[in-house]
């Protein structure tokens, strides 16, 4: 008997990163960055799922951390733990193996594809970029974001 998988609209914009980034994503804050530029830089309007705040490292939203955690409840991704030369933890978002092929099959639905194929497209985009790298390209085209911020460059 399988089960099925049921996800939120919001939901969508990590599975589409997650599917887009080979199934994983080193740092909480690379996916917060990730999912705040593809909701600002490609869907825009059409797709508000994350409300984004000023936070240490620039946009973070509250939601997001949320539906990941939801995710992990639900097997659909595992979070690890990691520890990092400076002592803090690094949170590894990976899609669990056993919903490859449904997530697959909503990347290739034609309601929600256009999300996966945005996902895409940022990833490659931003596939290269240092998280300093990727924090310092959101500071510069949204200053805003630098409030707060317990990062300064």
């Amino acid at each position: 008997m399988s089960k099925e998988l049921e996800i939120s609209r919001e939901q969508l914009i990590p599975l589409a990163l997650l599917h887009a980034s080979g199934h994983e994503i080193k740092g909480k804050t690379r996916l917060q960055k990730l999912a705040f530029l593809l909701d600002k830089e490609i869907l825009g309007e059409q797709f508000k799922a994350y409300d984004f705040k000023k936070y240490d490292y620039g946009p973070f939203s509250k939601l997001l951390l949320k539906d990941t955690e939801r995710l992990q409840e639900n097997d659909v991704v595992d979070i690890n733990q990691k520890a990092t030369f400076s002592g803090n933890v690094r949170y590894d978002y990976i899609l669990n193996d056993q919903w490859l092929d449904e997530v697959e099959e909503l990347a290739d639905d034609d309601d929600i594809g256009e999300i996966f194929d945005a996902a895409e497209e940022l990833v490659r985009k931003h596939e290269d970029k240092s998280i300093r790298d990727l924090v310092e390209y959101i500071y510069d085209k949204y200053p805003e974001y630098e409030n707060n911020s317990v990062y300064q460059y």
